[in-house]
């Protein structure tokens, strides 16, 4: 009798309740938007560069002009895998200067989740190194850059993240880019690694490794935790070791005071996620990364003259709607079928690690609010 009951509980559970979720997902009213997603950063068939903000998008029901649900393989522009993956093929969708003014007014918002880019010794080989070869595709152009301005004029949505405006892109539409929307980047990015060791951590960039070996003229000799920061510019690496130079591993993002009372975040959250060093002029910052430094780690930025204290969301404040996320928020590899089922993310968000690498953490608690009220502070814009 137990045994019965036991399975009648698995199957309510398995079965019953995901039909359930998925029928009150389906009579939710939709809410139509037409988003271009711009991700130039495609290795695999997994989208997992901007998978994560797909599945906030299918969730809360957005949809196109013909009333159809967002689809992560074909719905963005950017670098397309074609099947197998063997192939090597791949075809690629870009902003052309001749179609800007129909995107212009095809398009609600654009989010340029990824635009690093594809290179041939990557592509073709598998190779991280600091020779990637040639550029496939990736890096703002200069037709980028003026449907960006035109959408800006327009006071439509934009949204842009970690590698924005960073090489392959042009120096000068990187500078145009940035008067346009009072940013600029110091040409520093970094991260939170987990395993410093470049033989056992496969994460860790080849380029960051060969450029310290040249820069300094010495080995590679990390291990163990730390954060490393390079400049794509001058190629200076700094590593901050833990329990060296560091009081706490992770980098956190501390929200301002205007932060939460506008977008509903929490005061704190940590991010092992790569980011950049951004100056955001005399924008809004929503909120900002902070590293805890010790004494040896202040003197080792200090070098460097380098903050430990810098933006981590700036929102324009000229009265247009642009907002910059100086990390890579997006990825996140949520599993897409789950996104039609009504109530997952309270689900999802109750069983996240709570630990300080946690990406998952950060997600469920920190990027769906963000995009979420950034969306619907949007759409009654537009409706007023």
């Amino acid at each position: 009798m137990k045994t019965i009951k036991t399975i009648l509980i698995i199957i309510i559970i398995l079965v019953l309740i995901p039909l359930f979720s998925w029928l009150l997902w389906s009579f939710k009213p939709s809410q139509p938007l037409d988003i271009m997603v711009v991700n130039k950063t495609v290795h695999s068939f997994d989208r997992d560069e901007h998978r994560a903000l797909f599945w906030i998008l299918v969730h809360d029901k957005y949809v196109k002009s013909d009333n159809k649900v967002y689809n992560v393989n074909k719905d963005y522009f950017g670098f397309h895998p074609i099947k197998p993956t063997k192939s090597r093929k791949y075809d690629i969708m870009r902003v052309k200067l001749a179609e800007i003014d129909n995107l212009v007014d095809e398009y609600d918002m654009v989010y340029y989740a990824d635009t690093y880019g594809v290179f041939f010794n990557e592509w073709y080989r598998g190779r991280d190194t600091e020779d990637k070869g040639t550029l496939i595709e990736g890096g703002l152009n200069n037709s980028d850059y003026l449907f960006l301005k035109k959408m800006h004029g327009e006071g439509k949505l934009i949204i842009g993240e970690y590698n924005f405006i960073a090489p392959p892109t042009d120096e000068l539409v990187r500078i145009r880019t940035e008067d346009l929307f009072g940013l600029h980047w110091s040409g520093w990015i970094g991260k939170y690694i987990h395993n410093l060791n470049p033989d056992k951590n496969k994460d860790i960039p080849g380029w960051i490794v060969d450029s310290y070996k040249n820069k300094n003229n010495s080995d590679w000799t990390f291990t163990g935790h730390g954060i490393i920061l390079a400049n794509q510019e001058t190629k200076d690496v700094v590593v901050l070791e833990a329990d060296k130079h560091l009081d706490i591993n992770v980098p956190e993002i501390q929200t301002t005071e205007y932060g939460m009372n506008n977008f509903d975040l929490p005061e704190t959250v940590f991010s092992p996620n790569w980011f950049d060093i951004t100056e955001a002029i005399d924008n809004q910052v929503i909120a900002e990364y902070k590293i805890h430094i010790a004494i040896d780690g202040k003197s080792l930025l200090d070098q460097y003259n380098l903050p430990s204290r810098f933006p981590a969301i700036i929102e324009s404040s000229e009265g247009s709607s642009f907002y910059y996320f100086c990390g890579d928020f997006v990825e996140y590899p949520v599993t897409m079928f789950t996104a039609k089922l009504k109530g997952i993310n309270i689900i999802e968000g109750m069983f996240y690690n709570n630990k300080p690498t946690s990406h998952s953490k950060f997600y469920w608690t920190y990027y769906q609010p963000l995009v979420n009220q950034i969306l619907e502070n949007y759409q009654t814009t537009v409706r007023n």
